[in-house]
């Protein structure tokens, strides 16, 4: 079989990029540490070839592909379902003559990218470097309306990573020192974006298109904790309020037309504030991350596989793509439920128990032994993810216990709203 090498994937989805890619004609080879991983997504990964390299570190993946040849040796393309790695991707693709995801969705990774495209329907935004930061040239005041204050963003990062809220009256010194805190400042040439605080509830509109067709799956709708992710209900068709259902599509129609993206999924966030939606995550080239792969397998009645594999396949313009999945009409499935919980505090993971009887999908994140970090401060802070049908889920819930060094503590999640 021909390899693909993956760059970047979670825990929900490992379980079943294996199984995906094989019944696609394809060996994958993973850019991942099993170790890092817990439960079934650890056993998935472990029987494919590994290389453990830490992928938040660019210099750390290209010395581990350049200091061993056959990583790449025979590999036909590489990708990922983290697309702010796909420029990462791109650039390991060209330098090793690799295929690789969907040039446009490399370029819409940028979140400055797609509020140049489609301002009308993205938060008031300034685009910069972290030269310019430093140089005190990015003024706060310039960017109107913004009557709740700044958020900071690292341009291409997701999950919170760099986030920083910055108040009304903020100026250029406390851009740079926001920027500098993150530790994510480099060369001088990293992307960032300054935009208005938009306050209200998190959508995102699943979805993909080929061969310049659109296909709009369903809603969902997030609960957060702060800067983490920590539930989310789909269908949430339901819950939009008037008139923002036919603005989010108009504005990843206007993605779609605007940047010539001809084929591959998206998870268009969207943050709901005086009845409009903005856009302020495009996630174009990949689906939702947590356990959305799960929701809608559940939601629609299909098999979590043939999802990744068409998702992995129409991302990749060489590789031939994988049978469209039978997605029923949107808004019509099953509602379901995923709580991505994590520690109020943080602290040391050692198990996690989940009721006998219960009726969810269950997949840890940290490994039995880890750290997690607060919840609120990203995403990267996720103990578990407990999913299935919605009233499964808020039964099972209750009766998930986080075992520590410190004792069994509750995990922490609030309701999507």
């Amino acid at each position: 079989m021909k390899k693909i090498i993956i760059l970047g994937v979670n825990a929900t989805s490992a379980k079943y990029v294996p199984q995906a890619l094989r019944s696609a004609g394809f060996e994958p080879v993973f850019l991942a540490d099993p170790d890092a991983f817990a439960g079934q997504a650890a056993q998935s990964l472990r029987g494919c070839s590994c290389v453990p390299v830490n992928i938040q570190d660019r210099a750390a993946v290209l010395r581990a592909l350049a200091d061993d040849p056959s990583i790449t040796d025979e590999a036909f393309a590489i990708t990922g379902l983290y697309d702010e790695k796909f420029p990462l991707i791109a650039q390991i693709a060209a330098t090793y003559d690799l295929h690789g995801p969907e040039p446009v969705a490399v370029r819409l990774a940028s979140k400055g990218e797609v509020a140049a495209l489609i301002p009308e329907f993205s938060p008031p935004t300034i685009r910069f470097t972290d030269a310019e930061a430093a140089r005190l040239a990015v003024d706060p005041a310039a960017l109107t309306p913004a009557p709740d204050g700044y958020v900071l963003k690292p341009a291409e990062q997701a999950g919170g990573r760099g986030a920083t809220r910055l108040p009304q009256g903020a100026g250029p010194v406390d851009v740079w020192n926001a920027v500098a805190a993150t530790g994510l400042s480099q060369d001088g040439s990293h992307p960032w974006v300054l935009q208005a605080d938009i306050r209200g509830s998190l959508f995102s509109l699943e979805g993909y298109v080929t061969d310049g067709r659109i296909v709009f799956i369903d809603f969902s709708q997030r609960g957060r904790i702060a800067w983490t992710e920590v539930s989310n209900l789909l269908p949430a068709d339901r819950r939009l309020p008037h008139g923002v259902e036919e603005r989010c599509k108009a504005a990843v129609t206007a993605l779609v037309e605007r940047s010539g993206l001809a084929q591959g999924y998206f998870h268009c966030e969207f943050l709901v504030g005086g009845g409009r939606p903005y856009l302020i995550d495009a996630n174009v080239g990949r689906l939702g991350g947590g356990a959305m792969v799960e929701q809608l397998a559940l939601s629609h009645g299909l098999d979590p596989v043939e999802i990744i594999a068409h998702v992995l396949t129409l991302g990749l313009p060489a590789a031939g793509t994988s049978p469209e999945p039978a997605y029923g009409r949107q808004g019509s499935g099953r509602s379901t439920l995923s709580y991505y919980y994590g520690l109020e505090g943080g602290g040391q993971v050692t198990s996690v128990s989940v009721p006998d009887d219960g009726r969810c999908l269950h997949t840890q994140v940290v490994p039995d032994g880890g750290r997690v970090g607060p919840v609120g401060t990203g995403d990267s802070v996720w103990v578990g993810m407990l999913t299935g049908f919605t009233s499964d889920v808020a039964r099972d819930i209750e009766n998930v216990v986080v075992h520590t060094a410190d004792g069994p503590r509750p995990p922490a999640w609030v309701a999507p709203s």
